[in-house]
């Protein structure tokens, strides 16, 4: 309960809420971090690919792919790096709780998401409706998830 980390049914719910069908689905987890997304999406056979600027979470990502007995690309890279285009993303926001990304840091992160893909699944514990406006998204749906006293909003965009 103490954890931020998502819970593996809230990473599963997000995969199923961001892709519907898997045939010819191309999903991306562009901030990756320890991997929780994208364990669940390769064990629901989704075409996802993962990637994190930070190295040292490379790591246990591959840690965690290995142990469940999954494989799938994984790089180390920045979001602003990402060339190639997706169906979906799917985008845990940093908390700023052990990692500290500031306004202008988000901007340019959900800006570079508009570029790769039409369709977002962000998960986030403050507000940045007017950010995902600002950068071109159209925001379809929202809910909340709740873990002990930590609420996070669940939002997709178009």
């Amino acid at each position: 309960m103490y954890s931020t980390a998502l819970t593996t049914r809230v990473a599963r719910a997000l995969v199923n809420i961001a892709v519907p069908e898997l045939t010819g689905v191309k999903v991306i987890d562009p901030s990756c971090g320890i991997g929780t997304v994208l364990v669940e999406a390769l064990s629901m056979g989704v075409n996802i690919t993962g990637s994190d600027y930070n190295p040292l979470v490379m790591k246990g990502i591959r840690n965690n792919l290995t142990h469940f007995g999954l494989s799938g690309p994984v790089f180390l890279r920045d979001i602003r790096d990402i060339t190639e285009m997706y169906d979906v993303a799917i985008i845990d926001m940093p908390y700023n709780l052990c990692s500290v990304v500031s306004d202008k840091e988000k901007f340019e992160m959900l800006r570079c998401a508009r570029r790769l893909v039409k369709k977002m699944v962000v998960v986030t514990t403050e507000d940045i409706d007017g950010i995902l406006n600002e950068v071109g998204f159209e925001i379809a749906d929202r809910c909340e998830a709740t873990k002990g006293k930590f609420i996070r909003q669940i939002i997709v965009c178009y």
